[in-house]
């Protein structure tokens, strides 16, 4: 009867070890709660094996050889640990995918969208910003014309258009580095569109821009598709389905700042479930889907996209009431900033 159950064990335990396997790697999952429901997974199988006990009495041995004799099915537990384990790897992979990718990648993602109409990459000469591949700046900036923006915007090409054009994917090295510019973005919210950085969300370490002329639904439609797009993973039996697998699965994060961050990202960007990705952050749709409207969602009331402003108006960053209805919306504070902050910066 031993040996018998022993058999029936082991292939259930080779389950278990693949799982432990995943969870103690230094890769983690672009949705962190695949972590626990993986861990509570393990946790209900182990309980499911059947213990051979240590006995020396014949008498106790013929007990235990006739309740040892019941069936022994692990089929259920095996089944739900591999698709736990699938699941868990997928959204590896997602991670890795957004973790600093390249600007060619970013382009080429974008382009398969079907609003965007054009795409362009700043290089070292025409970055508005400057920063390009220095310390704590992108990596790449990938701007992009969407057909959904109606009106005129100078410039000579998408870069010098800026975000107003449709947006930008700004790509950095590290979550912490993502996360310190979206900070920085989101001083600006509220402000009028002249100045307003549009919406803007982190996914891993990169930074998903939205123009400030469109409506909240458009900039919430606009980027899922992009995060769709860049989360889905190709040469892969799952890969149709890929994106939405871990969209599905998200939940609004808690407002604490004790989640931890992807290591394979940065060890230090662990402060703020917010704007890291691997925090199973609520998707732009999904917010919408709540019941959250779009005023509301301008103001930033989803999780990803930062605000300052409080229900009166007042821009901490800022240290001034920016929607003061006595001046239509404009603080004499905002005219200190350059007019062209929505779309360089």
């Amino acid at each position: 009867m031993t040996t018998k159950i022993q058999k029936e064990n082991r292939s259930l335990e080779e389950t278990i070890n693949a799982s432990k396997k995943l969870l103690s790697s230094k890769d983690k999952p672009l949705d962190e709660n695949l972590t626990v429901e993986l861990k509570n997974e393990v946790s209900t199988a182990e309980k499911k094996k059947q213990v051979i006990p240590k006995i020396k009495k014949t008498s106790d041995i013929n007990k235990q050889v006739k309740s040892l004799k019941k069936p022994i099915n692990y089929s259920t537990e095996i089944k739900n640990l591999k698709d736990k384990n699938q699941k868990y790897s997928t959204s590896v992979k997602q991670l890795k995918q957004i973790t600093n990718p390249s600007n060619t990648f970013v382009e080429s993602r974008l382009k398969e969208i079907d609003t965007i109409s054009d795409v362009q990459s700043a290089i070292k000469d025409n970055d508005p910003n400057q920063g390009l591949n220095k310390q704590g700046s992108c990596t790449a900036a990938v701007y992009f014309a969407d057909n959904e923006v109606t009106n005129p915007v100078p410039g000579a090409d998408l870069v010098a258009k800026g975000t107003d054009a449709g947006g930008c994917v700004e790509v950095y090295k590290t979550a912490e580095d993502a996360k310190k510019r979206n900070d920085y973005l989101s001083a600006f919210d509220g402000l009028p569109t002249v100045i307003n950085p549009g919406s803007h969300y982190v996914y891993g370490t990169v930074v998903i821009r939205v123009a400030a002329s469109l409506t909240a639904s458009q900039q919430n439609t606009l980027t899922q598709k992009i995060y769709e797009k860049l989360t889905q993973l190709e040469n892969d039996n799952t890969s149709k389905n890929t994106s939405k697998t871990e969209t599905s699965s998200f939940t609004k994060p808690s407002s604490s700042s004790s989640s931890s961050t992807q290591a394979t990202v940065s060890e230090s960007a662990q402060s703020d479930t917010k704007t890291v990705a691997g925090s199973a952050p609520t998707t732009p749709t999904q917010q919408q889907d709540s019941g959250v409207s779009d005023s509301s969602q301008d103001m930033g009331v989803n999780p990803e996209f930062h605000s300052n402003i409080d229900e009166n108006g007042y821009n901490s960053l800022l240290g001034a009431n920016v929607l003061d209805n006595s001046n239509g919306g404009n603080n004499s504070n905002a005219s200190t900033e350059s007019s062209s902050m929505g779309s360089s910066e």
